[in-house]
């Protein structure tokens, strides 16, 4: 008699055992669907195949789950993920099938520790409970909601109610990891004390229950070469591992629950390489504001976490008081029209970079911005172009990627205390970045990226003392390609309702 064991889990149901791919198409004949969403993988159980998947049933069912080498199918049908009777109609076939068939059920397989506690500083909004309530309860999705909803904040709940260890929540950049470990040890407690938070980047390798880790450092374990998922992607992490490269990702195969920040660039090669070792991970979830890839591939970032379970937008959090309301200004340069230069590159350094008419016009408007006592992030591209403008400006401070983690991090302590009122930066704050004084933008660098838009935006809209609206001076590029990245990033903001959008009339 053959066997086969069927696992169980709340949305997914695989199979594996000895059987040949007949007994999948009998399935299917015999119910007349599969339910949506649920991969039926079938091989045989040789004798090799048992030495290689033997593993703890966490590991055993990601892996199983991804492994391209399984019979695999999508069947969409209306309806629940489990009709009612599939399972008892699944075991009456196989008796008739001479199949000896078990059920197991992972989830009874994760363990959890439910010790931990939320910091009662940390008072949820109705949204953001809604969210927690929903992720503990679907074992996976996306987040889908803007900077200012309190992702973080979000995270802590779902790890405190989960309980499960080794958490990992993965970041994209030194910045980030330095303030997510600090936000999860200020509300997340265990037996009335902060947890202890590893940090695996941005020159440390320590690692806990609860563990927050760049991505760059993360596919260096494993192995793998990062690869940055943009022409925009500079911030480099290249903590030295060491003899705890195979301890980092040992976790990484180990891990029962991950987070992804940021998750739009998990479709990148680089980030696809943590999803496809995170072995153990039943628990996954991604998180940002735009969980979507300019280039389309949507469906990768979709397989690693499953389907959205939020969607919470700017707009929504501009109505109920949670964000302020932005006025986008869009000045037009037109002093390049009819350029000469073919190649992209060539054009954005002759009429961007080094565009004498658009700096000093840069300079001018951050020049009003300060007699208003705004408090300005000026956001480039290009080093070159930060130095020029830092040249420009007086009392500027051009923070990018090659400073340390230390002297980045003492910046935006001093611009969170109103130290420093402006701040020019490459594209390491271009997301997730906290800090809620800013209240003026000044788009430099232009840019072609839809994500990286609305993130910019993001910046300077949380709500801060004596913070009633935000300034935004994006340009309108009149050149070749720079015009379309223009009008692309305009489109972009228009689809935030709350968003006042108008063109430069002086």
């Amino acid at each position: 008699m053959s066997e086969i064991t069927l696992l169980i889990d709340h949305n997914v149901t695989y199979i594996q055992g000895k059987l040949e791919k007949v007994i999948y198409k009998g399935l299917k004949r015999h119910l007349g669907y599969l339910p949506e969403d649920a991969f039926w993988m079938i091989k045989r159980n040789s004798e090799k195949n048992k030495q290689k998947w033997r593993q703890d049933w966490d590991g055993y069912i990601t892996t199983v789950c991804w492994n391209k080498a399984f019979c695999k199918c999508n069947i969409k049908k209306d309806g629940t993920h489990f009709p009612s009777g599939l399972i008892s109609k699944a075991l009456e076939f196989f008796k008739q099938n001479n199949v000896d068939c078990k059920v197991v059920d992972v989830r009874k397989k994760v363990s959890k520790t439910n010790s931990l506690t939320l910091s009662d500083e940390l008072e949820y909004r109705d949204y953001q409970q809604e969210v927690i309530d929903k992720a503990l309860n679907t074992d996976r999705g996306i987040i889908k909601a803007a900077t200012g909803s309190g992702k973080t904040a979000m995270a802590c709940g779902i790890i405190s109610g989960s309980g499960i260890f080794p958490t990992i929540f993965y970041v994209p950049s030194k910045d980030l990891l330095l303030q997510a470990k600090t936000e999860i040890e200020r509300f997340v407690h265990r037996n009335g004390k902060s947890v202890e938070v590893g940090q695996i980047g941005a020159g440390k390798k320590e690692i806990k229950d609860i563990n927050v880790m760049t991505i760059q450092t993360a596919v260096r374990a494993l192995g793998g070469v990062w690869v940055k998922y943009d022409d925009e992607d500079l911030d480099e992490d290249d903590t030295d591992l060491g003899s705890s490269k195979k301890e980092i990702a040992e976790l990484i195969k180990e891990a029962k629950l991950i987070f992804m920040d940021e998750c739009q660039h998990v479709s990148s090669e680089t980030c696809q390489i943590i999803s496809d070792n995170s072995l153990s991970a039943q628990y996954r979830y991604g998180m940002s504001a735009t969980p979507w890839r300019s280039k389309g591939d949507d469906i990768l970032i979709d397989a690693c976490f499953g389907k959205p379970i939020a969607d919470i937008s700017a707009s929504y959090l501009i109505k109920r008081g949670y964000l302020v309301k932005p006025s986008i200004c869009f000045i037009s340069i037109d002093n390049m029209r009819g350029t000469k230069w073919s190649s992209y590159l060539n054009v954005y350094k002759h009429c961007l970079v080094e565009n004498t008419e658009r700096n000093d016009r840069i300079a001018k408007i951050v020049n009003i911005l300060v007699e208003k006592d705004r408090n300005i992030l000026i956001l480039c591209r290009q080093i070159a172009h930060g130095k020029l403008l830092e040249k420009l400006i007086p009392n500027s401070t051009f923070v990018y990627g090659r400073h340390t983690a230390k002297k980045r991090k003492e910046h935006l302590d001093k611009m969170r205390s109103e130290e420093k009122k402006i701040t020019i930066s490459s594209v390491i704050f271009d997301q997730g970045i906290d800090c809620k004084p800013l209240d003026a933008l000044v788009l430099a660098g232009g840019g072609m990226s839809s994500t990286r838009a609305l993130q910019r935006i993001g910046r300077i809209l949380r709500p801060y003392k004596n913070k009633e609206d935000a300034i935004v001076v994006d340009f309108m590029d009149r050149c070749k390609y720079l015009d379309v990245h223009s009008r692309k990033r305009r489109r972009m903001y228009e689809t935030e309702p709350e968003f006042e959008i108008y063109d430069y009339k002086g």
